[in-house]
């Protein structure tokens, strides 16, 4: 009683985590819990709340709260959906980054081992499967490219870009993937096109060069076959000495029209070499569409207000890079499964609601049941060709770049290192979840036992 007393007049000067609000997630209340946390709470209140979400977010207490783990849903029905859609599994490395998923942090593929050397107690974590189909792996993977952007963005106004390609076009990007590149090359070109016709002579003598870092999505938020380039775009160009000059006007009606003319002139050429007997035919559905979209395809380039700060720029340049990296679908948005029926619940929020203020105009959240293959089905389309890079770097951004510029770095160093620290995995946890699961309950701190440690390749001691 006393404990719970304890916590009863703490908890409200606390941050409440994932699965922390110790009113509501009460898991930890369990019997067999009771002299961990009298020994936790001997050794502090840190300790004691470390504790306490360390055993609200175990595997058996997030199922109870039902929570669906993607990796759960993978391991039931994979051999089977394997078994009746191989014709479908033909991509490279498709299988493998699904089987490494299914495999992340198993014990049987390896594990670290970390020892309180005060009690005893230990911890194992599994190794991951660095395959950017994990949720986990996957958001590791995106803070990681968001530390690397972050480190090449200059202090420099920039603008977010979505170029979008017409429904009836979508299909082909799926059958022909490595037709996703022309999407990149369109949205560099058009931008480089830009700038040359502004001033022809003084782009060629001055060598001129745009800031892109381009981002390709797959999907839209309900996961259908939607293939569009997010591009963080600076509204400077340099010069062959490094200078950077103001580039801050973007004539829209140009850059759709440029945009769909290159990217349509690049799928002309790509089937009239590669697939002849088609050639014909998609080029009667290209000029249909030029004709439809005789304003260009879709581009939408929002301007940060006039009154926007520099923290204002680094959160906008922080939440494109993080977004347009992240997996398909999160595990938050799954509702229910089950696994009699084999039905799958989860929702989306509609685009359409994200500028109406007015709720009773809004569509609404969406919610899709569906059967759990479909499901899988949907997921699996938008896990990346193996080697496809997904974010790309043009201009004075890119690494091919040998001119040095002339400016300073968006981010300061203690940012960036900041940035980094989040990417550890414990700090990641501490960040999400608020525990480490590397201090004891009794107050200390694990360390690292190579020795009890297991590596793939090694004997293991039976």
């Amino acid at each position: 009683m006393a404990l719970f007393l304890f916590l009863w007049y703490s908890i409200t000067a606390m941050k409440i985590f994932n699965n922390s609000n110790f009113y509501e997630d009460t898991y930890y209340k369990q019997s067999q819990f009771s002299k961990m946390l009298e020994v936790a709470r001997k050794a502090g209140k840190e300790v004691l709340y470390n504790a306490i979400r360390y055993i609200n977010n175990c595997k058996e207490a997030r199922a109870l709260k039902g929570y669906v783990s993607i990796q759960d849903i993978f391991k039931k029905y994979w051999e089977d959906f394997k078994n009746k859609n191989i014709n479908l599994l033909q991509r490279k490395g498709l299988i493998s980054s699904i089987e490494r998923f299914i495999k992340c942090k198993d014990f049987a593929y390896g594990y670290t081992f970390y020892e309180c050397t005060n009690c005893k107690n230990y911890h194992i974590i599994g190794f991951t499967c660095k395959s950017r189909f994990c949720p986990t792996c996957g958001n590791k993977y995106r803070d990681e490219r968001t530390v690397k952007i972050s480190k090449k963005l200059l202090d420099v106004p920039h603008r977010q870009f979505v170029f979008a390609i017409p429904v009836e076009l979508r299909i082909h990007f799926r059958v022909h993937r490595e037709m996703l590149s022309f999407l990149f090359e369109a949205v560099n070109e058009t931008f480089n096109f830009l700038l040359e016709r502004s001033a022809p002579i003084a782009y060629k003598n001055e060598q001129r060069k745009p800031g892109i870092i381009a981002f390709i999505h797959t999907f839209g938020r309900d996961l259908k076959w939607h293939p569009h380039i997010h591009a963080l775009v600076a509204e400077r160009f340099s010069d062959k000495d490094g200078n950077l000059r103001k580039l801050s006007y973007f004539h829209f009606d140009m850059i759709r029209i440029t945009f769909r003319n290159i990217l349509v002139n690049k799928i002309k050429s790509y089937y009239k070499v590669k697939y002849p007997k088609e050639a014909k035919e998609m080029t009667t559905l290209l000029n249909k569409l030029v004709n439809e979209h005789k304003k260009g395809f879709y581009v939408y380039g929002p301007q940060l207000n006039k009154e926007s700060t520099l923290k204002d720029a680094k959160a906008l340049t922080n939440y494109i890079v993080r977004y347009a990296a992240h997996p398909a679908i999160s595990e938050k948005r799954i509702v229910e499964i089950n696994y009699q029926t084999n039905k799958i619940k989860w929702f989306y929020d509609p685009h359409e609601d994200d500028d109406i203020e007015d709720e009773e105009k809004k569509i609404g959240r969406q919610y899709v049941i569906e059967d759990v293959y479909d499901f899988i089905k949907k997921l699996i389309i938008h896990i990346p060709t193996k080697n496809f890079n997904q974010i790309r770097y043009y201009g004075f951004y890119s690494n091919k770049c040998k001119v040095k510029i002339k400016n300073n770095s968006l981010f300061s160093i203690d940012e960036l290192n900041k940035m980094l620290d989040n990417t550890k995995w414990i700090n990641n946890l501490k960040k999400s979840y608020g525990y480490s699961p590397i201090l004891c309950y009794c107050g200390h701190e694990m360390v690292y036992n190579e020795e009890l440690s297991f590596y793939p390749g090694e004997k293991r001691n039976e």
